[in-house]
């Protein structure tokens, strides 16, 4: 499942809600893009993201699935606590983010808990530790009717 380069400026937006973007946020954010395989142009924009301030409300979502609204949701709400706790402004944001998504509050609670049940196997909570890939395939597993079928 390839992300946009949106998704992860979300998360750059939901690291710097607290008004500083921890190292450990920064690593995890790149991690995944890299993971997530977007291009190098978009990395760079992502890694620019980690180095300048990123405002939700600045950055174009653009066009996704609905699936893809959902994996980056449960993305961010596993990003907004890897520094150890989510701040209320980072929770604001996460809100924000889901609602820019348009997700109703039930699949936002599954895509949280999906983020969660990956980040608690062992050292799941590291962000090199973290298995994006299980977390995409935990989702289309419980969410069978948003997942992409064959490769997509």
């Amino acid at each position: 499942m390839k992300l946009s380069k949106g998704s992860f400026l979300a998360l750059a937006a939901i690291g710097w809600a607290d008004g500083a973007l921890q190292r450990v946020e920064s690593v995890g954010l790149l991690r995944a893009a890299k993971e997530a395989g977007i291009s190098d142009a978009d990395l760079a924009d992502v890694e620019k993201a980690t180095k300048e301030k990123t405002i939700l409300d600045d950055l174009d979502l653009g066009e996704m699935s609905e699936f893809e609204q959902v994996l980056t949701y449960a993305l961010a709400s596993w990003f907004a606590s890897l520094d150890g706790v989510a701040s209320t402004d980072e929770v604001t944001v996460l809100k924000a983010l889901g609602d820019r998504l348009g997700l109703p509050d039930n699949l936002r609670k599954r895509a949280q808990a999906t983020a969660f049940d990956i980040a608690c196997l062992p050292e799941g909570g590291r962000p090199d530790r973290f298995d994006f890939q299980k977390l995409t395939k935990r989702l289309a597993e419980k969410l069978p009717q948003l997942a992409p079928k064959g490769g997509e």
